[in-house]
């Protein structure tokens, strides 16, 4: 695959998984059909990407496709009222998934020393995610706290998937 294909495939993945995020901030169908559409995006990343990396990352890309897929599942599930216990299954096995193909993809050659640190960024995003969903259960503060801890995770993802397109970059001239 073109080197260029390769990073406008981050750049795919990164504009979905923001989108994506955009699930957690907002509330209603609205937020969910955005979230969804950041799915498709990041599914379309993903792909490309898996042909332009090295077969350590593309173990990962395949992990982190079922992801998106289980995502976008349990997101239209969350759309039928009724529904949601099952699609809150689906996210904790998508979240479990995700997880296991993020880090599996710090073992990749073909992101570098700066596309590793990007995956660390990506694992604390995460990691806060995690956070900001227990902590948002809290009365009073819990929600403007969660509200803050989402915008930090936020801004983790966007740079460690920036951090995994400079590696790409530098490494595969």
């Amino acid at each position: 695959m073109e080197k260029n294909e390769t990073i406008k495939s981050v750049t795919m993945i990164l504009s979905g998984s923001l989108l994506q995020m955009f699930n957690g901030i907002g509330n209603g169908w609205i937020s969910t059909l955005t979230a969804i559409f950041g799915l498709i995006l990041l599914f379309m990343g993903l792909s490309k990407l898996k042909r332009g990396i090295d077969e350590a990352g593309q173990g990962a890309v395949k992990l982190l496709i079922i992801a998106a897929v289980l995502g976008i599942i349990g997101l239209i599930l969350d759309l039928i009222p009724l529904v949601g216990i099952v699609a809150s299954i689906v996210f904790i096995v998508a979240f479990i998934v995700q997880l296991i193909g993020v880090l599996k993809l710090k073992k990749s050659e073909t992101i570098g020393e700066s596309g590793k640190s990007g995956v660390t960024l990506l694992l604390i995003a995460m990691i806060l995610a995690i956070l900001q969903s227990i902590v948002g259960f809290v009365p009073f503060a819990g929600g403007i706290v969660a509200g803050i801890i989402s915008l930090v995770a936020l801004i983790l993802l966007f740079f460690g998937w920036l951090r995994i397109q400079d590696g790409i970059i530098i490494n595969n001239p």
